[in-house]
């Protein structure tokens, strides 16, 4: 990847708009009704809805991808980590869009969708691309934005966010789609759809929005660098670890817990010559079919196979409590 690319990437990109979390603690202690409605209701708000809650954000990048942080970012890019989709435009009579850039790897899957619009750019503070799809060539359900529970707990991704950036010189809005996991596959070709593109203001005084509704299908080959990476495995001896797994943008342990982790637990991660890595992200996954409560949990830190370590401790509040030895 070029100096240029990376330049762009880094430099232009200086606001980020992103859908609030709903908070955790509140999802845990819910009734298992409220439980079903609440998660239901995320994947509907992430991936349909537009009259939403948001936060501001100051970014240097487009992937402010949770479990790696900006220094992260710079060396997946050196990398070749950030794929550069070449793909036609789709072309509307107002704008017109593709996807733009893909970074992938077994723990976060970011998609960057490109619109370029006729009219004044900061007439516009959102985009909502609807009942997004995300599958591969072998069929894997990596993402489905659906009210369903049987369609989205079908869904590789455990979580979803979306923001959109704004770049006034070039009337150009970009949508990040962000998912986490603890196994998304290495595909090697990416299959995206949706039925409807919608532009939106509902925060200035004469609200602007604009609807395109078709059948939007668009595909592209995954780099060999991203299909073919390798993770790093670690193993342990205690029985609750159920993997732990290092990558380019983070360290995945998954554990069975059912007692919930915040994430501003005091956990950090050590390698072996005693740097620590703080936690960065923490998801959940529920016990089927009846998602009633926590059944595992996977707890991403801020470290990347640049930092290759052949041990790796895991500590809560200053005292060591498991030691993982790469495989």
């Amino acid at each position: 990847m070029n100096n240029n690319l990376n330049d762009k990437i880094l430099e232009k990109v200086r606001t980020k708009v992103a859908i609030s979390n709903f908070e955790e603690e509140e999802r845990f202690s819910m009734s298992k009704n409220k439980i079903l409605r609440t998660a239901a209701s995320l994947f509907l708000v992430l991936g349909i809805t537009c009259g939403v809650a948001y936060a501001g954000y100051q970014l240097t990048n487009y992937f402010k991808i949770k479990g790696i942080d900006d220094t992260g970012i710079q060396t997946a890019l050196q990398n070749n980590y950030v794929q550069n989709i070449d793909m036609d435009y789709i072309e509307k009579e107002e704008v017109k869009f593709k996807v733009d850039y893909l970074m992938m790897d077994d723990i976060n899957f970011d998609l960057v969708f490109n619109f370029i619009t006729k009219d004044a750019v900061e007439n516009y503070e959102g985009i909502a691309v609807c009942n997004l799809k995300i599958t591969d060539e072998n069929n894997n359900q990596i993402y489905i934005s659906s009210e369903d529970q049987d369609i989205w707990t079908k869904n590789i991704a455990l979580s979803s966010e979306m923001w959109t950036t704004v770049e006034k010189q070039d009337h150009t809005l970009r949508q990040v789609v962000h998912l986490s996991s603890n196994n998304f596959p290495k595909s090697n070709k990416i299959y995206v759809s949706f039925d409807e593109v919608i532009l939106y203001n509902v925060n200035k005084g004469n609200p602007i929005t604009i609807k395109y509704e078709d059948d939007y299908k668009l595909e592209f080959d995954v780099s060999e660098q991203l299909s073919n990476r390798k993770s790093i495995e670690y193993t342990t001896t205690n029985s609750k670890i159920e993997s732990a797994i290092l990558t380019n943008s983070g360290f995945a342990i998954t554990i069975k817990e059912n007692n919930y982790i915040p994430r501003n637990a005091n956990y950090i991660v050590k390698d072996a010559e005693g740097n620590s890595f703080t936690l960065s992200n923490v998801e959940r996954i529920l016990k089927k079919p009846e998602l009633s409560e926590i059944e595992k949990q996977v707890m991403i830190f801020n470290i990347t196979k640049y930092n290759e370590s052949d041990k790796i401790t895991l500590e809560k509040d200053g005292v060591s409590t498991i030691e993982f030895i790469k495989k």
